[in-house]
């Protein structure tokens, strides 16, 4: 099994990079992207779908008896498997319609409520974040090894605030104003896949979600990263079951807990 494992994140590696092309080739083709929208503030393109059927294709060639969870085509049974592929082709289409270079392809696999891996790639910058639980975590070929935590003071924290018609504004209002004094700076870049992963490489200290409607596909790929990077991954009450999850706390085991406290104060 961890051999076929092993073989299957390679594979989701190939597949990320499929998608990448083709939301690569979108991102810097003329004019503005055409797009639906699925409801409030939520937004669907023609890059999304075909991003998550290359994504798909690339894997059912080489793995054909697992199932998929996509957020565009909803959930495909398994075949001889009990392990199920959960895609987000594209998270941060925001940025992507308008033109902003922060979004990525996030790809995981779980069994049952475990998370085995994750995959997390920014194809305008070719950088592939990935992990196998267990095996650790890796930027390409190097392994990442979180850095020693920072002071609260000097801490860099991402977050997923909501809007239009989407989560509880005035929660994550309270809670930027309990963390903002605190910490040296807060950033909402767009693609909450990519800067749960950040955490794992320090370029954020930590991140933190609760207002805003994360979906399991926005989350789970850099659930496994950031775990198997050694951050601490929960919620804010410190659960760490993700499926009974409605809010979201990737930190550095020394500053999880302040930084829970202050958020939940």
């Amino acid at each position: 099994m961890t051999d076929n494992l092993e073989a299957l994140s390679d594979t989701l590696q190939r597949a990320a990079r499929a998608a990448g092309d083709i939301l690569r080739e979108g991102y810097h083709a003329a004019g503005t992207i055409e797009f639906d929208s699925k409801g409030a503030s939520d937004f669907v393109s023609h890059y999304d779908r075909a991003a998550e059927q290359a994504i798909i294709d690339t894997i059912r060639l080489i793995h054909p008896e697992v199932g998929f969870l996509g957020e565009e085509s909803g959930i495909t049974a398994a075949g001889d498997s009990d392990l199920r592929v959960v895609i987000d082709p594209l998270d941060g289409t925001n940025n992507f319609l308008h033109k902003v270079p922060h979004f990525s392809v996030s790809i995981a696999v779980e069994r049952g409520a475990e998370l085995l891996m994750g995959v997390v790639y920014q194809p305008l910058l070719d950088e592939m974040l990935w992990a196998v639980h267990g095996r650790g975590a890796f930027l390409g070929d190097q392994r990442l090894r979180l850095p020693p935590a920072r002071p609260l003071n000097e801490m860099l924290v991402g977050t997923c605030l909501p809007y239009h018609g989407k989560g509880d504004c005035q929660l994550s209002c309270r809670q930027l104003a309990q963390l903002m004094p605190q910490v040296s700076g807060i950033r909402s870049p767009g693609s909450a896949a990519l800067e749960v992963a950040y955490v794992a490489l320090g370029r954020f200290d930590a991140f933190w979600s609760q207002g805003a409607e994360l979906e399991w596909w926005d989350i789970a790929a850099g659930i496994v990263i950031a775990r198997e990077a050694g951050c601490k991954v929960t919620d804010l009450s410190g659960n760490s079951a993700p499926r009974e999850w409605h809010s979201l706390l990737v930190a550095h085991p020394d500053r999880h807990g302040p930084l829970a406290e202050c958020l939940t104060s």
